[in-house]
């Protein structure tokens, strides 16, 4: 049986692809913009996220930006800035998946039911501890989990909290790592 997705999902999967697109795009166009945007502070640092958390074509710097700044401003306040602009992110990936679920289990339907078996167990340990760790292979993570029709809400959330906690990790490491640098060459903060 060929699937063919309802007229919701291709709609909201559509949507999706095009504001990734639209991210990619912008990135690739206002690069030199992209990485000045650090100078705006908070706000920079929050921009810049959304990028980071929402496309993995282009590298977007935002854990140098948010190492940067968490050694400049306030580093609790920097990881919150930037965990709520990677989850932002993220949601564009999540429902860019979510509009490919019945392909995937088409493909190969055991190894979906096993994957979405595992997941009503334990999938906010998996969502929590996959943001929160320095993890390259997010992006396509997000992708499954809404391929899987994970909950929206309890993944926003959840990765809030673990890009938020990964975040204040770098940021803290910037304020005392970059500080400590700065204080050595004799350039005051």
């Amino acid at each position: 049986m060929k699937w063919r997705p309802t007229k919701r999902e291709a709609l909201i999967g559509g949507l999706a692809i095009a504001v990734t697109i639209a991210l990619c795009v912008a990135a690739v166009y206002y690069r030199d913009f992209l990485l000045k945007i650090d100078q705006f502070g908070y706000l920079g640092c929050f921009i810049i996220n959304i990028f980071a958390g929402s496309i993995i074509i282009v590298p977007v710097p935002g854990l140098l930006v948010t190492f940067t700044l968490g050694g400049v401003l306030n580093p609790a306040i920097v990881g919150a800035v930037a965990g709520l602009g990677e989850a932002i992110g993220s949601v564009f990936v999540y429902l860019t998946g979510f509009a490919g679920r019945g392909a995937v289990r088409n493909i190969n339907n055991a190894l979906y039911t096993r994957f979405t078996n595992m997941f009503q167990r334990h999938g906010s340990k998996i969502v929590f501890f996959m943001a929160a760790i320095f993890n390259p292979v997010y992006y396509f993570f997000g992708i499954f989990v809404g391929m899987i029709r994970f909950g929206l809400t309890k993944f926003f959330l959840l990765t809030l909290a673990g890009r938020i906690i990964k975040n204040m990790a770098v940021a803290y490491l910037g304020y005392f790592g970059l500080r400590a640098v700065l204080q050595w060459l004799g350039i005051a903060i």
